[in-house]
C-alpha cells in the first residue's frame, strides 16, 4: 500500500541537508525522495532534478523565479514549499510529504466515480485550480497521480512544470511538456501557450477518466487531436455532461474558468448536502474512506523510529510518528448530515469562492 521503496545503490542519501531514506518516484524531470532535516517538523518530499537541467543557465534562472512563485502558492488544496536549492548542482526542492494514495490508484482498484462523488472531486480541483491561478501560477500537468486524496480532502502536488501566468524575459525551449492524454491542444503544439484555461482542459480529461476509466483521447492519435478529432465523452454521466463538455472545448476561449467550474460544480455538490472536507468523512464509497484511512494509519518509517525510540511499536498504531488507535482521531463512516448543512455550507462556500475574486 505504501508509496515509498528502498533506495537504490545509485540513490544519494543527502540534499540539503534533508537526510534521504526512501525513494517515492521517479520521472522525466527528475526523482522525487522522502526526507527529513532536524529543523523541519515535517516528512518532505524532496525533488531532485536531472543533472542536464542544471546544466542550463536560462533554466536555472526559470526554475529560481518558479520558486518564489511556489513559496506563496500553498493554500487549501497544495503542498507547503518547504525549501530550495536553486542555485545548487543538481536543482532540488522539498514540498511537505502528502501521506495520501493518488486518485488514479483508487479509480484502478474500486472503479470509477458515480455522480456524487465526481461532483464532490470537480469542486476540490476547481476550487485548487482557482487558487493558484489567482497567484498567478500555471500547473501544466494536472493529472490523477498528481491528485492525492486525504481524509479530509484533495492535495495537488508536482508543480515541477508551473510557470507564471505573466513570466516575460526568458526564453523557454518550446519543447513538449506534461502528459500528452492531459494537455490541451495549445500547449501540445508550445508548452509556451498554456494558460490558465489549459489547466481546465486538463481538469475536464480527469472528469472523464474518473468517470468512465479512459482519457476522451485514449482511441486517437495526436494527429488526429490538432486535426480537430472531438473528445470521446461516451459514458459520462448526464448530469456532468455539459460542464465537462465545456472544459473540453477546442477553443480555449470557450472554455470556462477554473473559478466557473468551482461555482457550477458547487452548486450541484451542496444539491446533496455534502462538504469538501468534513468530519463526516469523504463523500466516498466506504471502501474507499477505508482504503484512504488504513493509507494514513500506515507509519512514515522515520517518524515512526522516532516516535518509538527505536521501532518497538508493531506500526500499524502509528500515523506520521503520532500514536494512534485504528479509530481514534478518523473521521466516522457515515454519511447522514444534519438538515441546517445545505444553508452553512453554502454560506462557507461563498466566503471562499470570492477570496478568489468574480
Amino acid at each position: 500500500m505504501t508509496p515509498w521503496q528502498p533506495l537504490r545503490d545509485v540513490d544519494p542519501t543527502e540534499c540539503g541537508g534533508f537526510r534521504l531514506t526512501h525513494l517515492l518516484g521517479e520521472g522525466g524531470f527528475g526523482t522525487v525522495f522522502l526526507g527529513f532535516r532536524p529543523d523541519v517538523s515535517h516528512a518532505a518530499a524532496v525533488k531532485i532534478f536531472k543533472s542536464e537541467y542544471g546544466q542550463s543557465d536560462i533554466w536555472r534562472q526559470r526554475f529560481r523565479r518558479e520558486i518564489k512563485l511556489i513559496e506563496k502558492m500553498a493554500g487549501v488544496h497544495t503542498a507547503d514549499l518547504l525549501a530550495a536549492g536553486g542555485s545548487d548542482n543538481p536543482p532540488w526542492l522539498a514540498m511537505r510529504y502528502v501521506h495520501a494514495p493518488p486518485l488514479h490508484r483508487l479509480v484502478h482498484q474500486y472503479g470509477a466515480f458515480d455522480v456524487l462523488p465526481a461532483w464532490w472531486l470537480a469542486t476540490g480541483l476547481a476550487e485548487a485550480l482557482a487558487e493558484i491561478h489567482a497567484k498567478g501560477i500555471l500547473h501544466r500537468d494536472l493529472k490523477p497521480q498528481n491528485i492525492l486524496v486525504e481524509q479530509t480532502g484533495l492535495k495537488i502536488i508536482d508543480f515541477g512544470i508551473s510557470r507564471s501566468v505573466n513570466e516575460d524575459g526568458i526564453t523557454v525551449e518550446p519543447r513538449f511538456f506534461g502528459s500528452d492524454q492531459y494537455c490541451a491542444n495549445e500547449h501540445l503544439l508550445d508548452p509556451r501557450a498554456a494558460t490558465e484555461k489549459s489547466d481546465v482542459f486538463a481538469l475536464g480529461v480527469v472528469l472523464v477518466w474518473v468517470t468512465t476509466g479512459r482519457t476522451p483521447f485514449q482511441a486517437c492519435t495526436i494527429s488526429e487531436r490538432l486535426m480537430g478529432m472531438p473528445p470521446d465523452l461516451d459514458g459520462v454521466p448526464e448530469p456532468l455532461y455539459e460542464l465537462i463538455e465545456s472544459c473540453l472545448a477546442n477553443d480555449p476561449k470557450n472554455r470556462p474558468t477554473a473559478l466557473t467550474v468551482f461555482r457550477t460544480a458547487l452548486n450541484h455538490l451542496t444539491d446533496f448536502a455534502v462538504p469538501l472536507a468534513s468530519v463526516a468523512g469523504l463523500p466516498l464509497p466506504a471502501e474507499i474512506r477505508d482504503y484512504v484511512e488504513d493509507w494514513a494509519a500506515e507509519p512514515i518509517p522515520e517518524l515512526a523510529l522516532a516516535a518509538t525510540g527505536g521501532g518497538n511499536s508493531t506500526g500499524s498504531e502509528l500515523s506520521a510518528g503520532v500514536p494512534r488507535s485504528k479509530t481514534a482521531g478518523s473521521p466516522p463512516k457515515r454519511t447522514d448530515f444534519s438538515t441546517d448543512w445545505v444553508a452553512r455550507w453554502h454560506n462557507a462556500a461563498r466566503r471562499r469562492r470570492d477570496s478568489y475574486g468574480r
